[in-house]
Formats: C-alpha cells, structure tokens, sequence
C-alpha cells in the first residue's frame, strides 16, 4: 500500500461520504417537508372537526328542546277535550241568543201595547 493507493481511498471515501451526506440531508429536508405539510393538514382537519362538533352540539340541543317541546304540546286527546268544550260553549251561547230574542220580542210587544193603549 502506496501513499497514493491511500490518498485515493481516502478520496473515494470522502467523494463517498460527502454523497451520502448530501443525500441524508435530501431525505432529511424532504421528510421535514412533508411532515409540515401533514402537520398543518392535521390542524385545519382539527379545526374543521371542532367546528363541525360545535355545530353538531347545538343541532343535538336543538332537537332535544323540540323533543321536549313535543312532549308537552298538547295531543288528539287534549284537542277532542277542547273540541266537546267549545261545542258546549257553543251551544249556552246559542240559547242565551235565543232567550235575549225571546225577551226582546217580548219587550217590543210590551211597548207595541203601550204606544197603542197608552198608559193606563
């Protein structure tokens, strides 16, 4: 082994070491690289799900206050009681209307007599 068979091997390491540092350093940027690139991904995706479970939150809170709404509107039953009640209603009004015909009749003949007879 010659100083120049050693010279060149230590070149030929050298040119072969300074390659595959260049390319470590090639993979290593690219993979900083893309791990940016997924790592912001990750967080619009986070922000898209918060804001999207924000949304989903208030649509349960919504159903939930109508459910509950339903629950305490009132039902066929609660309306049919209502219906018979109004027709009750409905029914003294219509005599009441026919007992204040009755009497005004009466009243008109009352003073039909009177302005015919007078007051005697």
């Amino acid at each position: 082994m010659s100083r120049e068979d050693i010279a060149l091997g230590i070149a030929v390491a050298n040119f072969v070491l300074t390659w595959g540092v260049a390319l470590y350093m090639y993979l290593a940027n690219k993979n900083k690289a893309t791990n940016e690139r997924i790592g912001k991904l990750e967080e619009d995706i986070e922000a898209r799900f918060d804001v999207q479970s924000g949304q989903l939150h208030a649509y349960a809170e919504r159903i939930q206050r109508l459910e509950t709404t339903a629950e305490s509107a009132p039902n066929h039953s609660d309306l049919a009681k209502v219906y018979e009640a109004v027709n009750g209603l409905s029914a003294t009004v219509h005599q009441l209307v026919g007992e204040s015909r009755g009497q005004t009749d009466t009243l008109r003949l009352i003073l039909n007599q009177i302005a015919q007879k007078g007051m005697k």
